[in-house]
C-alpha cells in the first residue's frame, strides 16, 4: 500500500458527511457535523489531489499512446537560388522549411 500523507478513512468521512449534509440541509444546523468537516477537510482535500493526479497521468498515457499511433509528419527542406541581390549572393538563397503532415 502506498504512503499516503493523509489518512484515507477522514478523507472518506468527509465525504459521505458531506454527501448526507448536502442532502439533508438540516444536518448542516448540529455543531458536530461542522466539526467533523472541519476536522477531516485536510485529508480530504490532500486524497482529492492524489485521485485528480492520478487521473490526469491516465489521460496523458492515453493521448501520448494515441499520437505515437499517428503518422508522423515529414519536415521537407528546400533552398531557392540566389535571386541576385547582394544579401541572397552573400547569404544564399531562400530556405524553406515544411511538413507534409495530413489531417484524416
Amino acid at each position: 500500500m502506498k504512503n499516503h500523507k493523509y489518512n484515507i478513512w477522514l478523507a472518506i468521512t468527509y465525504e459521505v458527511v458531506k454527501a448526507f449534509a448536502e442532502h439533508y440541509k438540516n444536518l448542516n444546523n448540529y455543531k458536530i457535523i461542522n466539526l467533523v468537516l472541519k476536522y477531516c477537510k485536510h485529508d480530504w482535500v490532500l486524497w482529492k489531489i492524489e485521485s485528480t493526479l492520478i487521473s490526469v497521468d491516465r489521460d496523458i498515457e492515453k493521448i501520448t499512446k494515441e499520437w505515437e499511433k499517428q503518422s508522423k509528419p515529414k519536415t521537407i527542406y528546400s533552398e531557392l537560388p540566389p535571386d541576385g541581390s547582394n544579401a541572397q549572393n552573400l547569404l544564399g538563397g531562400e530556405m524553406r522549411i515544411r511538413s507534409n503532415y495530413e489531417t484524416k
